[in-house]
């Protein structure tokens, strides 16, 4: 997916989500740090190898997306084992879809909070076993807070998007982990009170932002 620009109605450049948060904070630096260490220590390269999952994610995302709008994949600029992998990951999804009463609203929405003054796309809105979440696909290793700082900034947006409407009051969130090198995957729920806290830390996030020199 082509990296996307946000701005806001006046053309103004905003910054996303996930730059505020990796700008500002870094809690899950440690776990990175670890990674980093022992890819290093097996003669693999990091930044390699970072790149790589990223590209992983991509096209896990894409086949999602291309699942919930019915569209074909083009899969010709990713190689043979970054195919496999996403195929791996995008199949936990498919066995997630099947086992879950799940009616999709929106799939990749890019949004801009002209309140807040920052952009992001989100994964999916859904229905999920009759709630509506907002639903974010995962291909890392682990979860962390930040994410759910993500995902509650993408709440926001979302009831930006539909200026407050009360129909569109989102009841959690749930971040879906799918595994890349076997077959299974982790849900990850979030209430209203999660999604507050989440949604408290980035507006400190964006002052920060705001004030650094």
């Amino acid at each position: 997916m082509p990296k996307i620009k946000y701005k806001n109605k006046n053309g103004k450049r905003l910054k996303s989500v996930t730059t505020v948060i990796s700008n500002q904070l870094g809690w899950n630096k440690h776990a990175l740090i670890a990674w980093y260490t022992k890819l290093a220590m097996s003669g693999q390269d990091p930044y390699v190898e970072l790149q790589i999952a990223g590209r992983i994610g991509t096209l896990t995302h894409e086949m999602i997306d291309g699942f919930i709008n019915n569209k074909k994949v083009d899969q010709s600029e990713f190689t043979a084992n970054e195919q496999i992998q996403a195929r791996m990951a995008y199949n936990c999804f498919c066995d997630w879809h099947k086992n879950n009463n799940v009616k999709f609203l929106e799939s990749e929405l890019s949004l801009v909070s002209e309140e807040y003054q920052f952009g992001g796309t989100l994964d999916a809105i859904g229905i999920v076993n009759d709630k509506l979440l907002i639903l974010d696909w995962k291909t890392s290793t682990d979860v962390y807070s930040e994410m759910l700082i993500q995902i509650a900034a993408y709440r926001q947006l979302y009831k930006e998007y539909h200026n407050y409407d009360s129909w569109y009051n989102v009841k959690g969130a749930m971040i879906l982990k799918l595994n890349k090198d076997k077959r299974e995957y982790e849900e990850h729920h979030f209430k209203i009170k999660d999604l507050n806290w989440g949604w408290k830390m980035f507006k400190l996030l964006l002052k920060l932002q705001d004030n650094k020199r």
